[in-house]
């Protein structure tokens, strides 16, 4: 018993990190979102500020947790700045990028994005949700591909499915279908789509996620999520020899 109020409390604690603060917000401002939106441009505000102090060439980050917690000093070269916010759906991020004040384009924008979209309660309607994150995604990658060089998605992070809870709150089984649909949108924008988290699918490395939804980070872990970041934002600095 006392294993399983563990486990439950760990996935409580998952859906927390993955949207807690939009939801404490929305909480706060009465339920209408108020708050929510209000945290993002606050957010966005902030980012714009660290942007400033930025010389020369830079790396965007923007999506949800699953790439906010990814330390990423560096990208092909030069600074990260990760505008990523814990609880953000793909509609969320449109607004938050279009409140990131840019001094100069990025080199590279790299997009994860899909997680808080696949709770079950935003896919009670399936079709109609797989329909308006296509819709989002389009609009999303033609907003962005002409603010940076380069802009570079991700396939979604992998859930563990097989971690009590995961499913009753997550359709994991979606994933694929929506990293395709990010994979086609992101084409038509000419943008470069990515599956960094490939060797983290394995279920030996689903296995280390801190709670069957975010990723098992570790510096190994890392450095190969950003040796494939590099190599679709980069790829002639990827192929030079080190």
């Amino acid at each position: 018993m006392r294993t399983r109020v563990k486990i439950g409390a760990g996935l409580v604690a998952a859906v927390v990190a993955a949207g807690g603060a939009a939801l404490v917000l929305s909480h706060r401002a009465g339920g209408n979102g108020q708050g929510v939106a209000a945290f993002r441009e606050a957010r966005a505000f902030a980012v714009s500020g660290l942007l400033q102090q930025v010389d020369g060439p830079y790396a965007l980050l923007l999506g949800d947790s699953q790439i906010e917690r990814l330390y990423l000093p560096t990208l092909c070269g030069g600074p990260v700045v990760n505008a990523a916010i814990a609880g953000t759906r793909i509609s969320g991020l449109r607004a938050v990028a279009g409140w990131i004040a840019l001094p100069r384009p990025p080199e590279t924008i790299v997009v994860t994005i899909g997680t808080n979209d696949l709770t079950q309660r935003q896919r009670s309607h399936p079709a109609q949700a797989a329909a308006h994150f296509r819709d989002e995604a389009r609009a999303l990658f033609a907003e962005l591909a002409p603010r940076a060089r380069h802009v570079v998605a991700t396939a979604i992070p992998p859930f563990d499915a097989a971690r009590s809870g995961v499913t009753r709150f997550y359709d994991a089984a979606a994933a694929p279908t929506y990293s395709a649909i990010l994979a086609e949108e992101c084409a038509r924008a000419g943008c470069r789509f990515v599956d960094p988290y490939g060797d983290l699918r394995a279920p030996a490395a689903a296995s280390r996620s801190p709670d069957g939804v975010h990723l098992g980070l570790d510096r190994a872990a890392r450095d190969g999520v950003a040796a494939r970041l590099e190599a679709a934002a980069c790829p002639e600095r990827a192929e030079r020899p080190r």
